[in-house]
């Protein structure tokens, strides 16, 4: 392993640096405070927090560089050792070392969490004299050479770096290593299917599958690709042996619905967002798509619903108000569609689409004359608004 190692030049870092970033993953803020008050009392001042495992993931997408993750092992929404599978197995990621906070600790748990890849345990009721050497020593674990994560997780960066021959070459080393585990076969479809090999991919999914058939990302993977061919049927269906495998996981009923909306099918979105819901999963936004798919379908009433949700837990949103005000606007609703929109540029004076939009729902609604002053003052904002220029020569022009 280490030739290898060395063949890629990863580097190993000696020690944790401070300046960098460190993750708190718990759905207790009081929980998070205490343990961010005493990382910051030892220098470490760049502190995320995270409740949930959506909200994880997205943390992690604009985060490349985490120093350390510290996960409470009994997330409402998902286990600690789950969402640590969906990190180590989402390509567009890096996964940081993790140290998982659980209660009572007996030797079959212990062995479970470091089975799915734990770095290290911090056992509750801890001290704060406990948080820094856990940190510290799941660093060091991660960090090592002889860890066969580093080399997953060099084979997701060659991967996102598109060299895909030397993610191709990882992935078949640690699938020679270990042969019956799905990981590196999945690697090896993601990076087929990348370079369009469709049949090969396919192949490497089916021997992953063999593997181990309770692997949850393999039947969501197969998922995507087989949306991405074009067979919603046999695609969907795959995506449901993840749901039925993984029932209270928040992320495939995620990832399943964003690309069903990217693929304008709507319908399928909204039932399999029904289905989350059914089965009482919940995520940051799932109010939202709801709402988006429920817009796309001209089904205004249900719309206005699900937004609504959205906005009692996040009263400020300005994409979930524009889209609120919108969704009254087609209702003809006209009266509460200003007063949202007036919400909206109350927060933000000089939101484009919320002035626009308000702009023409006026001259639609025979007040011309306020219209074209808005379009007017959106041009003092922004000069080169061309679709403002032109609304405004027609309201002129009569």
């Amino acid at each position: 392993m280490t030739d290898i190692l060395k063949k890629y030049q990863l580097s190993i870092p000696a020690k944790i640096n401070e300046k960098m970033p460190v993750l708190l993953t718990d759905d207790q803020q009081d929980l998070r405070m205490i343990v961010a008050h005493q990382l910051s009392k030892r220098n470490f001042k760049n502190i995320l927090y995270s409740s949930e495992a959506t909200e994880t993931i997205d943390v992690l997408k604009k985060n490349q560089n985490i120093s350390v993750m510290v996960c409470n092992g009994d997330l409402s929404s998902l286990k600690g050792t789950d969402l640590l599978n969906e990190i180590r197995e989402d390509p567009d990621i890096g996964r940081p070392p993790f140290c998982m906070s659980m209660t009572n600790v007996d030797k079959p748990k212990l062995l479970l969490a470091v089975e799915a890849g734990v770095d290290e345990i911090l056992v509750k009721p801890f001290t704060l004299g406990d948080i820094l050497p856990k940190i510290y020593r799941a660093f060091s674990i991660f960090h090592n050479p002889k860890n066969p994560e580093k080399l997953y997780e060099l084979a997701k960066k060659k991967y996102r770096d598109q060299d895909f021959d030397a993610a191709s070459e990882i992935y078949t080393y640690l699938h020679q290593s270990s042969p019956v585990s799905a990981r590196p076969l999945n690697g090896l479809a993601r990076i087929a299917h990348a370079k369009n090999e469709t049949e090969k991919a396919f192949e490497f999914l089916q021997k992953a599958e063999n593997a181990n058939p309770h692997f949850v990302n393999t039947y969501s993977l197969k998922g995507h690709m087989l949306l991405d061919q074009g067979d919603m049927e046999k695609g969907l269906a795959c995506f449901h042996k993840a749901f039925k495998a993984s029932p209270i996981n928040p992320v495939h009923y995620r990832s399943c619905a964003e690309k069903l909306l990217e693929m304008q099918q709507f319908d399928m979105m909204a039932t399999v967002l029904d289905l989350a819901i059914k089965n009482k999963v919940q995520f940051p936004g799932i109010y939202h798509l709801l709402s988006q798919s429920a817009y796309r379908l001209k089904n205004y009433p249900d719309c206005i619903k699900y937004i609504q949700k959205e906005i009692i837990r996040d009263p400020q949103n300005i994409t979930y108000l524009n889209q609120l005000a919108l969704s009254y606007k087609e209702s003809e609703n006209f009266e509460d569609a200003t007063k949202t929109y007036n919400k909206v540029i109350k927060i933000d004076p000089s939101n484009k689409q919320a002035l626009f939009n308000k702009a023409i729902m006026l001259s639609q609604t025979g007040k011309e004359k306020e219209a074209v002053k808005i379009l007017k003052r959106m041009l003092e904002i922004y000069p080169d608004f061309e679709r403002a220029k032109t609304k405004i020569k027609e309201l002129e022009s009569g």
